[in-house]
């Protein structure tokens, strides 16, 4: 922690800071100067994971439910020059929205948001609606929209295709070591190397839903 930073909230999460191809789970704490993605693992293996934003930077914080992810909600946090796109059930969503707001309003930069007012704050090209936007001198632009998109290009389908295609495949060589028939198991074993493929094709390709 930071001098005199203390921590405000702290709840799992999924933390995307586009650094990586990968999001990564983790805790994400509010404080009264950042928002943080964090974790600490010691087994197998030692292993840091570390990401922040400062509050007094933050240019919008939106957030955004998507019809293709009934679950899980989405906080998209903005500096200007970075996106943190932030993942969590739809109870949490609600309250890490609210405390990053309230700890904003101590924490804001007069100067940085009266230069967006001047310039404009633009909006993901994926949003198709947008309801409730507060802002205030001095303080971060706040919304929230409805996102709609393709399922087939989603984090969710991707899963799905890597998981089915990997039980498929598992399937298969059950089904090879009782029937010793490759006429059977062979089809399914291909058909799960294919869907294996698919979802890794899938997961490099442009993030279309973002």
């Amino acid at each position: 922690m930071q001098p005199e930073e203390d921590p405000i909230l702290a709840l799992p999460a999924i933390w995307d800071g586009g650094q990586s191809n990968h999001s990564t789970a983790c805790d994400i704490i509010v404080t009264n100067q950042r928002v943080i993605g964090y974790y600490y693992r010691s087994f197998p293996r030692e292993r840091v994971f570390f990401d922040a934003l400062n509050l007094a930077d933050l240019r919008t914080v939106t957030w955004r439910k998507k019809n293709y992810e009934p679950v899980f909600r989405e906080i998209l946090v903005s500096d200007g020059k970075r996106d943190v796109y932030i993942r969590t059930a739809q109870q949490k969503s609600e309250f890490l929205y609210e405390t990053l707001r309230l700890a904003n309003d101590t924490t804001a930069r007069p100067d940085l948001t009266a230069q967006d007012s001047k310039a404009g704050v633009q909006q993901p090209a994926s949003t198709t609606a947008q309801t409730q936007v507060m802002q205030e001198p001095g303080k971060a632009v706040y919304t929230r929209e409805q996102v709609r998109g393709t399922f087939e290009s989603s984090s969710l389908a991707v899963t799905i295709l890597l998981v089915g295609g990997i039980l498929i495949e598992i399937l298969s060589l059950l089904l090879l070591f009782a029937t010793h028939s490759v006429s059977i198991s062979g089809p399914l074993f291909i058909a799960g190397f294919v869907m294996v493929v698919g979802s890794f094709l899938a997961r490099k390709s442009p993030r279309a839903n973002k």
